[in-house]
């Protein structure tokens, strides 16, 4: 211990040795060959950290970045110790040069463990061409899958034609049969047309909305869209139902965002709607619309004071033709929500809820402010 404290009380003394000019015999050629040598080595070696340095600065999310800093710092103890055997010549710094040297290597020890470890890892990166392969595999995915989408989109739209023509004979046949042998059918004959009449003006409705909620997400026309303006329609279309109900809405300023019109005026409405919808008893609904910016995305918010939902249904709500309620207490076809999540999503954003039975009800979703459709990716792929 006593030696450890001398050694650092006297780390900067060089009393105890002469200057290396001064040790054996130099010819001035042998000695500036060697400060030259050293110079330049500690140079070279200066470089290479700065340029480790400078690469894991700009490149952004590389990986093994420890393993780089280990690196650097090491090639810089190695560059220090030449420059200090180059200062030797005229300062006999031993001590220093044995602490850096000693530095040098528990540095160099964990270098090599670093990449013992993350040995395996640096194999498994991807090299340039290994990346443009599984580009160009994504690339052709994404076009199979756009095509795709589209015959989907098609067969969605001829099923839904085709399954419309039966149904709107169904309801002419029934109103005809009511028309003109109404007089002569009993109660429960009239009750049966009338059910029937009703199933059917269900179904064509449910044909109608599944034959949007396919065709949600499928235009490419993204445009920059005044959400306060958006907004401020749909309350205007709604206006007849909150006089109704007394409800009131408060609104808080809404971004311009970039989005396609009717999909994005689709997710406020169905909220909206919901909110009105399912309002408590002789509760007027009180709505609240948010909005915050959250740097590379806008979250948005709409609460209400209605009858809520049960945690256990927080995912089911989201999903096509899912209902909590039966038609009798209140009506629609269970695609609402479920065309807000397919709106969402397809903009790359996230959609989920809190609430608590009796109290209400509060729908977050987020839409970033770079939208990148599969439509875009496809683009991209024919461009390339």
């Amino acid at each position: 211990m006593e030696q450890f404290y001398d050694f650092f009380s006297r780390l900067t003394d060089m009393g105890d040795w002469p200057p290396r000019w001064l040790c054996g015999r130099w010819s001035d050629f042998h000695g500036w060959l060697y400060i030259a040598s050293d110079l330049t080595i500690w140079l070279a070696y200066m470089a290479i950290p700065l340029v480790l340095i400078r690469f894991i600065m700009i490149k952004r999310g590389v990986p093994l970045a420890g393993v780089f800093w280990l690196f650097g710092a090491f090639i810089l103890l190695c560059g220090l110790t030449h420059l200090i055997d180059a200062m030797m010549f005229w300062y006999p710094a031993y001590r220093l040069n044995a602490l850096v040297r000693f530095l040098t290597g528990i540095v160099s020890v964990l270098t090599v463990v670093a990449l013992i470890r993350y040995f395996n890892e640096a194999v498994g990166l991807r090299t340039s061409q290994e990346y443009d392969r599984e580009l160009a595999y994504r690339q052709l995915a994404v076009q199979e899958l756009t095509r795709s989408n589209e015959e989907l989109q098609q067969f969605a739209y001829v099923a839904s034609h085709d399954l419309q023509s039966p149904l709107k004979t169904i309801s002419s046949y029934l109103k005809l049969l009511e028309t003109m042998h109404g007089h002569q059918l009993n109660q429960d004959a009239q009750r049966l047309i009338d059910v029937s009449t009703s199933a059917a003006e269900r179904m064509r409705g449910l044909i109608n909305d599944l034959l949007e909620f396919s065709r949600l997400g499928s235009s490419v026309s993204l445009a920059m869209l005044d959400l306060n303006e958006i907004i401020g329609e749909i309350l205007d279309e709604q206006q007849a139902e909150i006089l109704a109900t007394s409800a009131t809405v408060d609104v808080g300023p809404m971004p311009t965002i970039m989005g396609h019109r009717t999909d994005v005026k689709q997710v406020f409405q169905n909220l909206l709607s919901n909110s009105l919808k399912y309002r408590r008893a002789g509760v007027p609904p009180h709505i609240v619309i948010w909005a915050i910016d959250e740097k590379e995305q806008y979250q948005f918010s709409v609460g209400d004071n209605g009858i809520g939902i049960s945690a256990q249904y927080f995912d089911r709500v989201f999903q096509l033709f899912q209902r909590l309620h039966g038609r009798n207490q209140y009506s629609g076809t269970g695609i609402g929500l479920a065309t807000c999540k397919k709106v969402v999503t397809s903009y790359g954003g996230d959609i989920w809820l809190e609430s608590t039975e009796g109290m209400g009800t509060t729908f977050y979703f987020t839409i970033p402010k770079v939208i990148r459709t599969i439509h875009h990716y496809a683009e991209t792929a024919v461009a390339n």
